[in-house]
């Protein structure tokens, strides 16, 4: 066996195991040392490939096949099993010529060591179905995860996220380890911009018809909220092409506004269906506490919409991915797009006007940016000058930026300054 590999790899292994000692996960889910470096320098390796003129995106786990076929089989979204007839050794080639057909939103490739040789061999593709990303993007779980064994993920070109089943430990970019970022959705200031829509979605509810003796908690539109950008954001890092995404004000003339700050590719009349948000969270919420009701519950929290099983919850659920997967769409297409912060989508595509100069920014070092360092805005990209400039020109714009490397700023003007947190989930 060659055992030879890169000191990449080598420092790779060396911050798996520690992540996955200090996450308090099975050590026995780990392989040998000099495995696990050929396993992630393989995985490695791939990323740098391209196949057909496409980058190598996929998912492979570290698992037997008697693993998989022990698994239960609940409800109609089980793991789908398939083995191959004769496994292949793993290779950087075979992860490359395989990706295609695990796609990384469905499937993964399985890896195991052979019981004969001691070798690493590819046995088979699992099918998970889609509904995996909603485990990780804090939405609801499917009621299958993955079993908690090694799983790496392939987004780009030197961007590995590392995992255990479907939980996140950490994340490489470029063949850097990513260690400088925080989650801004975690912050205060964030919610806070929104305050006056969450108002203003209570008052809705008020005045509705539908009544009931369970309450919503107070953090649940905010979670709602925050898991559909948390999968857009998701969908655009793994596409490879970048975005912007962009917030304005929530007052009505929100599109006169617009057309002033920017050139739209599109431009949408403005009825019912650019509040498709709107109208789900309110149809969700009175459905939650229409159930919260007749379960005796005085408060329905994030955790017991995680945990209800419901059709027409479901539905809406679905609808909420859906409605994810088309902002990603709309932020696929060159320049920005624009919403005001209900949600209401005013355009894509948009160029941002204004011939306002920013030549400072300032990196957050904290998640409230208490304490933050200067730099020069001209060091960024063409589409993160635009955002600074559009931030320092509407201070209460705040805008989500992804590059085609799957870096992700989140920007806004935070204490009279042009800010920048980089996003780390």
């Amino acid at each position: 066996m060659d055992t030879s590999h890169s000191l990449y790899s080598t420092q790779l292994s060396d911050e798996t195991r520690a992540r996955w000692k200090a996450s308090g996960y099975d050590p026995e889910k780990l392989p040998s040392e000099p495995l696990l470096r050929q396993l992630l320098d393989a995985v490695y390796q791939a990323s740098l490939l391209r196949e057909e003129g496409e980058p190598v995106r996929c998912r492979v786990i570290l698992g037997s096949p008697a693993e998989f076929r022990s698994l239960p089989s609940l409800g109609t979204n089980q793991l789908m099993t398939l083995m191959f007839k004769t496994p292949t050794p793993l290779s950087a080639h075979q992860i490359r010529k395989l990706a295609a057909a695990a796609g990384f939103y469905r499937s993964l490739l399985a890896v195991d060591i052979d019981p004969e040789d001691g070798e690493l061999k590819l046995w088979g593709i699992i099918n998970t179905g889609t509904r995996w990303v909603n485990r990780v993007s804090g939405s609801r779980p499917d009621e299958l995860p993955l079993p908690p064994n090694l799983v790496i993920q392939i987004l780009g070109p030197g961007h590995l996220v590392v995992a255990s089943g479907d939980i996140r430990i950490f994340e490489t970019s470029g063949g850097v380890l990513l260690r400088d970022g925080f989650d801004p959705f975690l912050s205060a200031w964030l919610p806070e911009r929104f305050q006056s829509v969450k108002e203003a979605l209570v008052k809705i509810l008020e005045s509705s018809p539908h009544q009931s003796t369970a309450k919503i908690c107070h953090t649940f539109m905010q979670s709602t909220a925050q898991s559909v950008i948390r999968r857009a954001i998701s969908l655009i890092r793994t596409r490879g092409h970048g975005g912007m995404l962009t917030y304005i004000c929530d007052q009505e003339d929100a599109e006169a506004l617009a057309s002033r700050w920017f050139r739209f590719r599109v431009f949408f009349q403005q009825d019912e269906g650019t509040r498709r948000f709107r109208q789900l969270i309110v149809r969700l919420i009175e459905r939650l506490t229409t159930i919260g009701q007749a379960r005796g519950l005085a408060v329905v929290t994030w955790s017991d919409y995680q945990r209800i099983m419901d059709a027409e919850v479901q539905d809406i659920d679905d609808a909420m991915v859906e409605f994810a997967h088309v902002l990603a769409d709309f932020m696929s297409v060159d320049g920005a797009l624009v919403l005001d912060r209900s949600f209401r989508v005013i355009g894509f595509g948009a160029e941002i006007l204004g011939d306002s100069h920013v030549s400072i920014i300032h990196r957050a070092l904290d998640l409230e940016a208490n304490h933050t360092i200067a730099e020069p805005a001209d060091a960024s990209g063409t589409r993160h000058r635009a955002a600074y400039r559009l931030v320092s020109g509407m201070p209460d714009v705040i805008a989500l930026v992804v590059s085609q490397d799957g870096a992700v700023r989140f920007v806004a003007n935070h204490h009279q300054k042009v800010t920048y947190w980089p996003y780390l989930p």
